[in-house]
């Protein structure tokens, strides 16, 4: 208990703070209005775009752990293409992967937060983990060791 009551969690906060970063660039509420008055349409566009990418990452960040939990095995893919999205979280970069796994097979990953100091490169051998909410997709979980 805290000080002044029961304290939510971190997963509560940071939920509670993206619904209100949502909320604001959906144009919702007098702040959303006057948001999307001043600062634009491109500007809520851009900011979409941004919630959205780090909605993913919470997302892969979710299905890496429950893969880890669950003792699932990861996959080794090679590098084929990257492409950086312009898009940053917590200064780490966004981008688009082109992965073919060791069966041959080839993958398009889109959105992919990837540590600034693992960035892959094309030839660099990572790891896949397949996404136990997805069954057929995977995640991706950094370069191979």
């Amino acid at each position: 208990m805290g000080l002044f009551g029961n304290k939510k969690s971190q997963e509560e906060r940071t939920e509670d703070a993206m619904k209100k970063a949502e909320d604001l660039v959906g144009g919702k509420g007098v702040m959303g209005k006057v948001t999307k008055g001043f600062m634009g349409k491109e500007f809520t566009d851009q900011m979409s775009q941004g919630l959205q990418a780090g909605r993913d990452a919470q997302a892969a960040v979710a299905a890496n752990a429950a893969a880890a939990a669950a003792g699932i095995p990861g996959t080794k893919a090679t590098v084929t293409a990257l492409a950086d999205t312009g898009t940053m979280i917590n200064n780490d970069p966004v981008v688009n992967l082109s992965v073919t796994l060791e069966g041959g097979q080839s993958l398009q990953l889109d959105q992919i937060l990837v540590s600034k100091l693992q960035i892959p490169r094309v030839g660099d051998s990572v790891t896949l983990i397949p996404n136990p909410a997805q069954p057929g997709s995977y995640v991706y979980g950094g370069l191979a060791v």
